[in-house]
């Protein structure tokens, strides 16, 4: 797939990480597609089956993550839960959890805008290359990055002078 496919299916994260941001959630948003008919597919010939951001905080669920929602829209759409060569496509690297359902989901690619060095499924816990997994992702890191750490950076910068501001008026 070239990169301006991967791009515009992030940009369409990007959205949902927005909306999540809105609702006071972690900013990640997540986009599932059906399997491209070819390499030189453009984005219009292909089916959304699932997008989603987080929402752990609104549904008081742990795994109410973006990619977990994102798949369960994405098995009904398909009547499936096999997603073989479905491409999933994330603001933040998936946590191990979320590594563990996209493996078991059989995704065929999996593209994030940032990597996430503390709790990433992929790069710091190697759910995806995992030898004793029976199925291996292909991995695609960096897609939009900038603006993907931007909108993680935004959200905790904002979250940090809200407490801060908390703290001060307690003070008084």
């Amino acid at each position: 797939m070239t990169r301006a496919f991967d791009e515009f299916f992030m940009q369409m994260a990007l959205r949902e990480a927005e909306k999540a941001a809105a609702d006071g959630e972690v900013p990640t948003g997540c986009v599932i597609v059906d399997a491209p008919p070819d390499e030189d597919s453009s984005p219009n010939e292909v089916r959304i089956l699932g997008r989603a951001h987080n929402q752990t905080e609104g549904l008081q669920d742990a795994t109410a993550h973006a990619e977990m929602l994102a798949l369960s829209a994405a098995f009904a759409a398909k009547g499936n839960w096999r997603l073989q060569g479905a491409r999933l496509y994330v603001t933040k690297e998936p946590c191990p959890m979320c590594a563990g359902a996209i493996v078991l989901a059989r995704i065929g690619t999996v593209i994030w805008g940032v990597s996430d060095p503390k709790r990433g499924g992929g790069t710091t816990f190697n759910v995806f290359a995992h030898p004793g997994i029976n199925h291996h992702p292909e991995v695609i890191e960096g897609v939009l990055e900038e603006p993907c750490k931007a909108v993680l950076q935004d959200f905790f910068r904002t979250r940090r002078a809200e407490k801060d501001a908390e703290r001060k008026g307690g003070e008084s």
